[in-house]
């Protein structure tokens, strides 16, 4: 029975051996491709992130100016201080940087597009061939399964090389369960990011801060959440320290802060350590997972062209 088998098929089977062959070359520049195009959707997490910053500061200053137009305690505050006319100054100049800031990070997040659009070109063909590659490979595993599962006993050499392929894709199985919850923790850090940011501007318009007792602190419970479960998901995150003092100062628009305020602002910053560090571990993971796809497919091959010598000078000369 396996022999009959084995005859009726050895024709496909070395066909599709050659062919793999002549596409074995392209799995390396295919994963090196797919490593860059990677690396440049970790590199424009920031890029997004300062555009959405930038929007938030330029919303903040247009909101006080708005302010400033209105029958508000703030304008009234400001007329009685005979400092209305200043106020108004300061939220034009703190709205043409932030419209300045705004426009610097719409150019860097248009160059990110159009790197990522060059790399999506540059992987396109070798895209092709290795689908062609992983089609013709898993056709002749499938092929051979059926030839060796007629055949009665077993071969070390094969076994062998089989429990090589396993190893290897449970290695890449690995490094992909990783990178999944490193992912899952990236969202859940840009949640509780913009759960802050969403807090600093409630707080800067409402003016909620006044209502906090002394020693009391405003913290977002979406990003207290947020930040929980992505230490459960990832234990080894690091762990960030919370500001120990308020320093008034302006930021890059003129803005000045509450000290809640910018102890939620500088919160943000060190959630963005928390982000790079992530990122650099997904990039090592990159490396890594390439190179064991690769492993990978050249394992493959070696037992399937094992399998194809036994089938040749064993099977056929049964």
């Amino acid at each position: 029975m396996a022999s009959s088998t084995a005859e009726q098929s050895i024709g496909k089977i070395d066909e599709l051996t050659h062919a793999i062959a002549s596409l074995a070359h392209v799995e390396k520049p295919y994963q090196d491709g797919c490593v860059i195009k990677r690396k440049l959707s970790v590199k424009r997490a920031p890029v997004d992130q300062a555009l959405t910053e930038a929007q938030a500061k330029l919303n903040m200053w247009k909101t006080d100016r708005d302010a400033l137009d209105h029958w508000t305690l703030q304008w009234i505050v400001s007329f009685c201080m005979c400092e209305l006319a200043s106020e108004k100054d300061r939220c034009d100049k703190g709205i043409k940087k932030a419209q300045e800031l705004v426009d610097t990070a719409q150019e860097k997040v248009d160059e990110a597009d159009e790197e990522d659009r060059e790399a999506d070109n540059k992987i396109q063909k070798l895209a092709v061939d290795y689908r062609s590659l992983q089609s013709q490979r898993d056709e002749l595993t499938e092929l051979l399964d059926n030839v060796f599962s007629t055949q009665d006993g077993s071969f070390s050499t094969v076994d062998d090389l089989k429990k090589q392929v396993e190893e290897a894709e449970a290695a890449v199985q690995q490094i992909k369960s990783n990178d999944e919850k490193l992912i899952q923790v990236k969202q859940l850090l840009k949640k509780a990011d913009m759960a802050l940011l969403e807090a600093v501007i409630d707080l800067r318009q409402s003016r909620d801060a006044k209502n906090l007792g002394q020693g009391q602190v405003y913290f977002p419970q979406a990003a207290y959440e947020a930040i929980k479960s992505a230490r459960e998901l990832y234990p080894t995150l690091p762990t960030i320290d919370p500001p120990q003092e308020y320093v008034k100062e302006a930021d890059e628009t003129g803005a000045f802060y509450s000290p809640m305020q910018r102890y939620l602002w500088e919160i943000r910053q060190r959630l963005a350590s928390l982000v790079e560090w992530c990122d650099k571990q997904e990039v090592e993971h990159m490396y890594e997972e390439a190179e064991r796809l690769v492993d990978v497919g050249t394992k493959v091959d070696a037992w399937n062209l094992e399998r194809r010598r036994i089938i040749k000078d064993v099977i056929l000369q049964a």
